[in-house]
């Protein structure tokens, strides 16, 4: 092997697919991921790019369907979404004000991305994209996987209203137009992390447990959270490895020497403010109104090519009223939104700074630093739980939230019936949140909430306000999550429940380590690997006794026996756990739970038993034994047995559970089908337990669904072996973890800057 210089790049594969990528510069670095990351997920990657480009309707028309994260639209409002919000000269912009490293970093991974494109046949492209279609990869590209994580959300208040909002299709045109559907949430995002300071982790510096939720697959038309597993060194500058999902090139869960944390949505925070326009017009044209005075309202044309009948691709255009603050949206009445003209205003847009932070984030050698870090590059909207090895602990909010303390938001509010806290009066130009240059006003560090400790961390996407075991946080804004009386809104916060059953067991499960005995590495997995029900171990004796005095059909009384067999967990041999996932999903819709609307976890929740709904607790099972019968499962069925992925030409069992009954080993399932369940939607994919032994940095990792796009993937079987059994692997970072063995690669750079840097130029 040739050694290594400013002029190549080493690609060391592991026995479970993980790249580890050495160089000597940040450009070469790249170069080595973008290579690996292309050879692994070039089809996935290509989606993303064709997603953020806003052309998925060129190569599959408007009125097909995309999934992109986990918000499902048609391809037509997914494309107008894109391209009104992540406009190229935004991608310019926020390209030019990485630093060095960034950009240096940036443009060697597209050269390796696209290196590896050239490196294929045309046979060979043909197998891996499997028609999927091939594209040229840019910074541009880069620069939005970036972006997109700021403004995606936008997609669920705006995009069933877009054509609404143009002034090019009438009324007439979307009466029955797929494209005024609302936007699919996919269940709801239910990752979980926890970090152990050392006053209850004593002797291993501190514990991190990350548990980020992905997708278990994807497909053309599904751009889903997908995660992919690396390494990245640079011999005394830059030492990390995790994983990342997205298209995003660096580790968003990772770990380095010092320091290792864990990404979870910012499910809980409030990412924008809609301002509600007065809009006007007349012969002239069209015009808003602020502060008294009458402005003149631009039209913005948006191309869109689109796939016709014929096979042809043509140019369809469509003209949106822009305001000084960006385009104006019509939208309809709806729960906390009055029927009007909205702008937006999102402190996210525009800003690629999520590169910055997450290399800063990987080159810190402490929580503290961690943090600054992160508070100095606001970049991705996300929520970070980190923890180091001097025994110290942390939560920091990564992304931007509009900067306005609760008066604040109340002196702007539009100050109409039933409108949520953040619809603003658009008619105020103190409402439009901008600086003497227009540009959006952002808030310094303090404003946010962030936490150090040496005692426990936990979040299960749930706010800042209890994120610190046994200790209750002061109130910061309500854009970081709504605790006060006076904004309580009944937010959904995860797959569709207004409370979080999964925080609630999180906290009893921390009560329970801590009274029983110092906390150790292997206690720490098993608040995962335990797959206790909360639903069932907190309600089921209750409903089994309300009805102990209620006359039942003979159907009816065994599957309350069965319930009352089950050992109350979701592990694959479970049996019981099939029917009160079936049966807990119809009581959750009769709307029986209730919950503290402060979110305490220590104050728990409620379920309305009383004589008068014991006849819904009776059709409730009812309906559960006849969805059953349906698909000829056995009430009795085993979890494993419906629940399950393929390899290796059979079926692996697997365990976990549903977000709504509070498992937080969460694996959410798809539909129900005489083969159980058809997929698993998302949930524990990618585990990563870290602490350190004498100082020294041990990492114990699995990706469940492998690195790579095929099922036909010997490490892929070997890692959903290990999940079914409940056990992790030791990842090698230090120089002696690593075995010799291994596929190795030496890239020359000089080949590749032939071919690809002579594009980087036009490339934006």
């Amino acid at each position: 092997m040739s050694v290594l210089d400013d002029q190549n790049v080493e690609i060391h594969w592991s026995e479970y697919d993980v790249p580890h990528i050495k160089a000597k510069n940040y450009y070469a670095l790249g170069v080595g991921y973008g290579y690996a990351h292309a050879q692994d997920r070039l089809a996935e990657l290509c989606g993303q790019a064709i997603a953020l480009r806003g052309e998925r309707c060129k190569y599959y028309g408007a009125e097909g369907i995309s999934t992109v994260g986990f918000l499902q639209t048609t391809n037509l409002n997914s494309d107008l979404m894109y391209r009104i919000r992540l406009p190229d000269e935004w991608g310019n912009n926020s390209f030019s004000a990485l630093t060095q490293q960034a950009q240096d970093y940036v443009q060697g991974y597209v050269s390796g991305l696209n290196h590896y494109v050239a490196s294929l046949t045309e046979q060979q492209k043909t197998e891996r994209l499997a028609g999927e279609p091939l594209v040229t990869f840019s910074i541009a590209d880069v620069i939005r996987f970036t972006m997109r994580f700021g403004i995606m959300k936008e997609l669920v208040e705006m995009g069933p209203h877009l054509l609404a909002s143009t002034l090019s299709v009438c009324a007439d045109e979307l009466k029955h137009s797929p494209h005024t559907k609302e936007v699919i949430q996919e269940g709801g995002f239910g990752s979980n992390a926890w970090a152990f300071g050392g006053d209850v982790a004593k002797g291993f510096g501190s514990i991190l447990l990350g548990n980020p939720h992905s997708a278990w697959q994807r497909t053309p038309h599904q751009q889903r959270i997908y995660m992919h597993q690396y390494h990245l060194t640079i011999e005394g500058e830059l030492d990390v490895a995790g994983s990342s999902f997205l298209g995003f090139p660096l580790p968003m869960t990772g770990y380095n020497s010092d320091v290792s944390w864990s990404i979870l949505d910012a499910a809980t925070v409030t990412p924008f403010v809609l301002q509600k326009m007065k809009l006007e017009s007349d012969d002239t044209g069209y015009y808003y109104r602020v502060d008294g005075e009458k402005r003149a309202l631009a039209i913005r044309t948006i191309d869109i090519p689109v796939l016709q009948n014929n096979g042809s691709v043509a140019q369809q255009q469509y003209s949106f009223l822009e305001s000084e603050i960006g385009i104006v949206y019509k939208l309809p009445e709806r729960p906390g939104k009055p029927e009007g003209w909205y702008a937006i205003t999102n402190p996210n847009e525009n800003n690629a700074a999520g590169l910055d932070q997450f290399l800063a984030a990987a080159k810190s050698a402490s929580t503290e630093e961690f943090t600054h870090a992160i508070e100095q590059n606001r970049g991705i909207l996300c929520q970070l739980v980190v923890a180091d090895r001097h025994g110290y602990v942390g939560y920091v909010i990564a992304g931007r939230a509009p900067a306005l303390t609760d008066d604040q938001m109340v002196s702007r509010h539009v100050r109409l019936p039933d409108a949520a806290f953040n619809v603003l009066d658009g008619s105020k130009s103190e409402s439009f949140l901008r600086d003497a240059n227009g540009n959006i006003q952002l808030a310094d560090a303090s404003f946010y909430p962030t936490i150090h400790s040496r005692g426990i961390i936990h979040n299960t996407n749930n706010s800042y306000k209890f994120t610190e075991y046994g200790k209750e946080q002061p109130d910061y804004a309500s854009v970081f999550g709504q605790h006060k009386a006076d904004y309580q809104l009944a937010k959904p916060i995860a797959a569709g429940l207004r409370y979080d059953p999964r925080l609630i067991m999180s906290y009893r499960r921390m009560s329970e380590l801590v009274a029983a005995q110092a906390v150790k590495p292997e206690h720490v997995l098993q608040v995962i690997f335990d797959n206790r029900n909360y639903a069932a171990e907190t309600f089921l004796d209750d409903i089994l006794l309300k009805l102990s005095n209620v006359d039942l059909s003979e159907s009816v009384s065994r599957g309350f026996q069965i319930l009352a067999q089950w050992d109350q967990k979701n592990n694959a041999e479970s049996t019981g756990a099939l029917l009160f996932n079936q049966f807990w999903s119809q009581l959750i819709a009769q709307g029986l739970l209730v919950a503290p609307a402060s979110g305490d976890p220590s104050k728990g929740s409620q379920l309305l038993l009383n004589q008068r709904n014991a006849g819904e607790l009776v059709d409730a099972m009812q309906s559960a034994i006849d969805t059953l019968e349906q698909c000829n499962l056995a009430l009795n069925a085993s979890w494993g047995s419906v629940l399950h992925q393929q390899a290796d030409g059979g079926l692996i069992p697997m365990h976990g559970g549903s977000y709504q009954e509070g498992l937080l080993n969460g694996e959410m399932p798809g539909e129900l089908t005489d083969k159980g369940f058809a997929v698993i939607l998302f949930g524990t994919v990618y585990i990563q337990r870290v602490h350190w032994q004498q100082e020294k940095l041990v990492a114990d990792v699995l990706l469940s669904h492998g690195q790579r796009e095929t099922i036909d993937s010997n490490s892929r079987s070997r890692q959903l072996a290990m999940f079914a059994n409940k056990q992790l692997y030791r990842a090698p970072f230090l120089s002696d973890g690593f075995d010799n063995s291994g596929e190795r690669l030496l890239l020359n750079l000089t080949a590749i800057t032939s071919v690809e840097t002579a594009q980087q130029g036009e490339m934006l």
